[in-house]
């Protein structure tokens, strides 16, 4: 496992961490081979050592293949905490330098030597820990280094096996320094491979809910368009009746009472049935669009249509409307229907929101890119800087609350973006509470091609 480090790096703490983890599962399959190692060798000792020595030697390694299996299965079972992995460690390196260091000893044999290397550069392939490793080292080349003078190895000034050593320890940190990259690396990857899933993750749970945001919201807009349409035939029912009524086609009601009420159904199936086109409008548009036709507008007759059909509104509620459009008037081409659409609800808003004794004008200039600049100017009660925010949105309304002054359900404006919007134009709304509004209609010299039909 490797060494403590205290860090406040999150991303090498968790390296440490899944370190550890892989040293903890390197032991059980590495103790088990030493275990199989040591049986061999036991079963060796009794052929090829001198008689004294081999019911010893092979006592030792009998009972260090039982050690490493015991130290194995206690790290693999856990029962031996995690913390102690690097301890279970060092026991195997110690059974493997106590079998090398007493083979050496009692057989005074100073090519033993070569068993010091190779456990110097197994423990490189093992250890995950420099401190570890460095631990290691200084222990084997130190056992060795006084087995080797117990044994009068180098009365003769020998330093080849020195030479040996001291290779096999540079090949064990090289192979601990490549390990260590390798394993760090892969966890840099795992990692990385985990956010990115998460990320992926996220994003398709994103896109799941914005398809059943759309899913729903295309239901939503089909009904409204399925029932806007059911409802006109009645509509328009209530109000040839109710207009025959009022005008007593086929003789008098009686009470002039009966046509009083005869011209207010008329009037609120009207009302009605122009809230039920503006919904049909706004469902068209996001469902399957409209077909754009366009045409050169006249603006002198397309805005005295338009203030005259809000000119009764206008007078009822005491509102002055004036034209300050003056010729030459701008030449564009743009679907005349919508356009009257839009004025027509944008000078209806303005009349609804100004209070009797204000007025309601509008104006049209020329742009500078040929196109056309229309305003809608009033003294009504204005808006805020939030309000204006929210203006823009379906069934949004200023004026809300069963004891509301101003009737309507808030689509008239949105419905004039949208309009816009097909016709590449644009909307701009000014506004201060008190102070009025000023509705700006910015319109292109021409409609592109690719938008004269909204799909």
């Amino acid at each position: 496992m490797s060494h403590e480090i205290r860090t406040a790096d999150p991303e090498e703490q968790h390296i440490q961490r899944e370190l550890g983890a892989i040293f903890r599962t390197s032991i059980f399959p590495i103790s088990i081979c030493l275990a199989a190692l040591f049986a061999v060798f036991a079963a060796l000792h009794l052929l090829v050592l001198p008689p004294a020595l081999r019911f010893p030697m092979s006592v030792l390694a009998l009972v260090s293949a039982a050690t490493s299996v015991v130290v194995g299965v206690s790290i693999a079972r856990e029962w031996v905490a995690s913390r102690f992995a690097p301890l279970a460690g060092f026991v195997l390196v110690g059974l493997c330098l106590l079998n090398s260091a007493i083979h050496m000893s009692v057989m005074g044999d100073e090519l033993q030597s070569t068993n010091f290397g190779l456990l110097l550069v197994a423990t490189g392939l093992f250890f995950l820990s420099r401190l570890h490793l460095a631990i290691a080292v200084a222990l084997i080349v130190v056992v060795w280094f006084t087995t080797a003078l117990s044994i009068g190895g180098f009365q003769n000034g020998n330093i080849h096996f020195a030479s040996m050593m001291l290779i096999a320890a540079v090949i064990a940190i090289l192979a601990h320094e490549i390990r260590m990259r390798g394993i760090r690396r892969l966890i840099a990857m795992r990692a990385e491979a985990s956010v990115h899933e998460r990320k992926l993750a996220k994003a398709l749970a994103k896109a799941k809910l914005v398809v059943r945001v759309e899913r729903e919201n295309k239901a939503k807009t089909e009904f409204l368009a399925n029932m806007s349409h059911e409802l006109r035939t009645p509509l328009n029912a209530v109000l040839g009746f109710s207009e025959a009524m009022s005008q007593e086609l086929f003789g008098p009601l009686g009470h002039r009472r009966y046509v009083e009420y005869a011209n207010d159904i008329h009037d609120a199936g009207a009302h009605l049935l122009s809230l039920v086109n503006d919904i049909l409008d706004l469902s068209r548009i996001e469902l399957e669009g409209m077909t754009l036709t366009t045409q050169k507008i006249d603006f002198a007759r397309v805005c005295s249509n338009c203030l005259s059909i809000v000119s009764g509104r206008a007078a009822r509620g005491g509102v002055r409307l004036e034209f300050e459009g003056m010729p030459p008037f701008p030449d564009i081409e743009t679907d005349e229907r919508r356009l009257k659409q839009v004025l027509i609800n944008l000078l209806s808003n303005a009349v609804k929101f100004t209070p009797s004794g204000g007025s309601v004008s509008l104006d049209i200039d020329a742009a500078p890119n040929g196109g056309a600049v229309i305003r809608v100017r009033d003294t009504g009660i204005g808006m805020s800087a939030q309000e204006l925010d929210n203006a823009l949105q379906p069934f949004w309304q200023a004026d809300v609350g069963l004891d509301r002054s101003f009737e309507g359900t808030g689509l008239g404006l949105a419905l004039v973006n949208e309009l816009l919007r097909m016709m590449q134009g644009r909307l701009g709304l000014e506004s201060e509470p008190g102070t009025g509004t000023v509705a700006t209609v910015t319109l292109p010299r021409r409609i592109q091609p690719s938008a004269r039909a909204i799909a």
